[in-house]
């Protein structure tokens, strides 16, 4: 009898201990950031936890702002809020790499989740714009778009530092034959095995095409693609390269000249482009009327001009939010800038927050731990 109640006291205690350990686990799970040592922070369109408030503050203020202002920038209005708030998770430490990655349902688009990895400087000026750029392709979208072109078009609004590194390793990529072919490059719908090529080509011809015309066209670019799923056509009629050969052609050329302005390299504009607008008001030929000839290539620098082959080696808006960041981080007067360079397409101009010296690369390190939030199996995640 001794032992009957021993044992039954024993059973007792035992599940006396499994429903407290549940009940905690339970209150662990559906605890706040707080617990965990986090700050939450809520505003229209984001919650944000972060390892203290003012981090939380500045983030949630920051995408708050690149939501607003970059939707205007890329698309020409600014987006209605969200049905649901996006989660944005922030790993901040000093020695951290900038990283992040983004989130969400695709069918149809909604429930983005956010991670964003690195210093608070680079959280705020490279990784937080880069995220939010991707929700606002997704939402003006509705779906997913090329790999090279949301990269690409995410880079553009990077910390100039982040941006220079992805020139440095596309040089080397391109002198170790690891370009990739624009006909491959144009169709990737999933991160390639090999990611930095991409990310890094990806950026340039962005920035190649964006500089002719501004930022809109490049989306009406993007948008008539996916209306009529033909790169050739789509180029030729935005662009007036007759194929992504050419393309690639004028494109290495460019960055074997150093990646400067871009006018040079321009094939033709529409004829109702503001650069011809003001030629034709000075009394000048617009460039759209007939192709601009192809730049002289010198033979031992010659490129490939194969689009099955990899890409190998052998001036933008002069009022634009991206210049004056680049202007910004050379030290140079973006007034004093504009003036000598290229008329190419003007664009509205989004404010811009303070730049910094230092950075790590976006897209060349894995993600911090899981986030805290679950990832649904038909979720799509962008880098």
């Amino acid at each position: 009898m001794d032992a009957t109640n021993q044992l039954r006291t024993g059973v007792s205690t035992v599940l006396s201990t499994l429903i407290w350990l549940a009940a905690v686990g339970v209150g662990l799970l559906g605890a706040s950031p707080a617990a965990y040592g986090q700050a939450s922070v809520r505003t229209q369109n984001f919650i944000i936890s972060a390892p203290n408030p003012q981090l939380a503050q500045a983030v949630g203020k920051a995408a708050e702002k690149y939501r607003s202002e970059l939707a205007d920038y890329w698309l020409g209005y600014e987006l209605s809020p969200w049905q649901s708030p996006c989660p944005i998770r922030v790993v901040s430490g000093p020695q951290l790499a900038a990283q992040g990655v983004t989130h969400y349902d695709i069918q149809p688009v909604r429930n983005f989740r956010m991670e964003v990895v690195g210093t608070p400087e680079r959280i705020l000026d490279s990784v937080l714009p880069h995220e939010v750029t991707h929700t606002i392709l997704a939402t003006h979208f509705g779906r997913p778009l090329p790999r090279w072109a949301d990269e690409g078009v995410c880079t553009i609004v990077e910390h100039e530092a982040e941006k220079s590194k992805h020139e440095a390793h596309l040089r080397n990529f391109l002198r170790t034959e690891r370009g990739i072919a624009m006909n491959k490059l144009f169709l990737l719908r999933e991160y390639p095995d090999d990611i930095h090529p991409m990310y890094a080509q990806g950026y340039s011809v962005c920035r190649f095409l964006i500089e002719q015309q501004g930022p809109r066209t490049f989306i009406q670019f993007l948008e008539k693609y996916i209306e009529r799923p033909s790169w050739t056509d789509t180029v030729r009629e935005h662009y007036g390269y007759d194929s992504l050969a050419e393309l690639q052609h004028y494109w290495l050329k460019w960055v074997s000249d150093g990646s400067g302005a871009v006018e040079q390299y321009v094939k033709h504009r529409p004829s109702d482009s503001p650069s011809n607008i003001r030629l034709a008001a000075a009394g000048g030929a617009a460039p759209g009327v007939a192709p601009r000839p192809t730049p002289q290539i010198p033979a031992a620098s010659q490129p490939t001009r194969s689009v099955d082959g990899p890409a190998t080696l052998a001036a933008s808006s002069d009022d634009s939010w991206y210049l004056r960041r680049r202007d910004q981080a050379a030290g140079q007067n973006p007034a004093a800038t504009a003036a000598v360079q290229p008329a190419a397409a003007q664009s509205a101009a989004p404010p811009t927050t303070p730049r910094h010296v230092v950075a790590q690369p976006q897209g060349e390190q894995r993600m911090a731990p899981s986030p805290v939030w679950p990832v649904p199996a038909r979720a799509t995640k962008w880098r």
